[in-house]
């Protein structure tokens, strides 16, 4: 009986633990740069094709693709390559640019990382 109590008593704490935790936003101060287009959220500071993991946000030119409807699956796939690179990482590049260097489907998206800030291939475009 007491096991039980026990149990119950772990349950709801875990419960209100979950439920007070705040919604966890980046704490940036250079904020003021983020605007936005439709869902695409843009990052006026980042140059030509690239991602800034930590605030999530596109460079205007990659931003102003992605708006459109019909490049809808195109971000998908960036986006799964620049989050979930262990998902792609051990297919082979299939887009026929292996005497680029690419190793792996992921550099069919990815030219490379520099912190938080990712430097997006053009093969992903099509």
């Amino acid at each position: 009986m007491i096991k039980r109590y026990f149990l119950i008593l772990a349950l709801l704490l875990i419960a209100l633990a979950a439920c007070s935790e705040e919604e966890s936003k980046p704490n940036h101060d250079d904020s003021a740069n983020l605007s936005s287009n439709g869902d695409v959220q843009i990052n006026d500071e980042l140059e030509e094709l690239q991602y800034d993991r930590a605030q999530q946000a596109w460079s205007s030119e990659v931003g102003a693709i992605f708006a459109k409807e019909e490049a809808k699956e195109i971000k998908e796939a960036y986006e799964i390559a620049i989050h979930h690179p262990e998902v792609i990482e051990h297919m082979p590049c299939y887009c026929g640019c292996g005497e680029d260097g690419h190793t792996s489907n992921r550099d069919c998206f990815v030219d490379h990382v520099d912190g938080a800030t990712v430097q997006l291939d053009t093969m992903g475009f099509g």
